[in-house]
């Protein structure tokens, strides 16, 4: 059974142990309290950034109405990399001062700014169960232990978010419009180099071109009729002069034998004349293919650049038409729907409650420790006690009766002791400015 077993014993346990239970208590409390200063006061500030549908579609590249959606999430991301790069929170911290006099190292610095901002994204409502990405709002949210330090920071960053979201459209659709007026004129400057290539090659080659081939090809067949009549006429002429008699002395019969024997050696070299010609045009006929296929390759490569061209021209209207958009801010777009306002309240642990805390912790180490010392040190301190454990009665009992000098020692132990916890609470609790 335990010491205390009635409320009699409750009272008279009460009145034994009360110094010890008050000293733990009064310690608990300045620990509660020094806790407490030692708690810092962090206050958090947050603008609200709204995301506006288009008004027109515009693509991420530039494209102009009738585009695809642009992925909000992906470039809100990137301007989060940038907003929480090591360089940009560097530059806040040495501006607003935030870590004055601390010695942390800037890896330490960009560690702690980074957990407390932070941009948070509210999903756009959908139909169904599918996502697209979009965004309805963003909230930029900045934590500080000084509330004018924490709006201020929230807003800067908001600003800052919503104006690198203006840039990085209005970037990439200058930057799309650049690189199609630059392909299209790379794509006419290729266009002209390669129709002059193809003038001079046909000029180069015109005697291999289909116009020439056709000439050359009539002026072959005229000339192998030609040969033909030529073969023809040699043919007689030898014939005729077969049936001459060439041992007759005659006078006619030799002249005769004479001018057919000319004759045969003129149409003879008429026809290798004839012959060779023949052969020209035949190697020039054979060879002629080869370079009509160099000009349908160029004629193809032209068809080529043609289609790219019309295809660039096309695309750049396109970022044209994205670029008049950005600049009249009919894209989606951000836009700064609430400031960030000073706290007035922080977010962090109250001190009071801290303090409050430190209260109820003494106040129960005390009780359980002072119940201890009973279950240590059991004494029967009644006659009703040692009847009840015993079952044995006192003849008579004698208090104990504590020595005045003793007495007054204690007691000014004691009182010197609440005095000094009651200064030292006092202290912390002007520095606090609880009082």
């Amino acid at each position: 059974m335990g010491p205390i077993q009635n409320l009699h014993e409750v009272f008279s346990f009460l009145r034994r142990r009360w110094k010890l239970m008050a000293l733990i208590l009064l310690l608990g409390t300045v620990g509660g309290l020094l806790m407490a200063v030692r708690t810092p006061r962090v206050y958090s500030a947050s603008a609200v950034i709204q995301v506006i549908n288009p008004v027109i579609a515009v693509a991420e590249d530039g494209g102009g109405a009738g585009a695809t959606t642009p992925d909000v999430t992906r470039r809100v991301q990137v301007i989060e990399q940038r907003l929480m790069s090591r360089e940009a929170l560097l530059d806040l911290a040495q501006r607003y001062n935030l870590f004055d006099g601390a010695p942390l190292s800037p890896v330490e610095q960009v560690a702690r700014m980074r957990q407390s901002f932070s941009i948070t994204s509210v999903a756009a409502a959908q139909q169904g169960f599918t996502r697209d990405g979009s965004l309805s709002a963003l909230i930029v949210s900045a934590s500080d232990r000084n509330p004018e330090t924490a709006a201020a920071i929230a807003n800067e960053l908001a600003n800052e978010l919503v104006q690198q979201s203006v840039d990085a459209r209005q970037s990439n659709a200058q930057q799309a419009l650049e690189f199609f007026r630059s392909e299209e004129n790379r794509l006419q400057a290729a266009i002209t180099a390669l129709e002059d290539d193809i003038a001079s090659y046909r000029s180069t080659n015109e005697a291999y071109m289909p116009d020439a081939v056709t000439a050359r090809r009539e002026e072959q067949g005229r000339l192998t009729e030609s040969l033909m009549e030529l073969q023809t006429r040699i043919s007689a002429a030898q014939n005729e002069l077969a049936t001459q008699d060439s041992a007759s002395r005659r006078a006619v019969t030799q002249r005769r034998i004479a001018q057919l024997t000319d004759d045969i050696d003129q149409l003879t070299n008429q026809a290798n004349v004839l012959n060779a010609r023949i052969a020209e045009i035949q190697g020039l006929l054979t060879r002629a293919p080869g370079y009509q296929q160099q000009v349908q390759a160029m004629e193809r490569q032209m068809e080529q650049l043609q289609t790219q061209l019309t295809a660039a021209a096309d695309r750049r209207r396109e970022a044209e038409l994205g670029a008049r958009i950005e600049d009249d801010q009919q894209s989606e777009r951000f836009e700064l729907l609430e400031h960030a306002l000073v706290p007035l309240y922080p977010i962090s642990t109250s001190r009071k409650k801290v303090a409050l805390l430190g209260v109820i912790a003494g106040l129960g180490l005390g009780g359980m420790l002072a119940y201890a010392l009973e279950w240590l040190h059991p004494v029967m301190r009644t006659a009703q006690r040692m009847e009840r454990d015993l079952n044995l009665r006192p003849v008579v009992s004698i208090p104990f009766a504590m020595p005045r000098r003793e007495k007054r020692r204690r007691q000014m132990i004691w009182a010197f002791g609440g005095l000094v916890l009651i200064a030292a609470a006092l202290a912390v609790a002007l520095a606090m400015g609880l009082i």
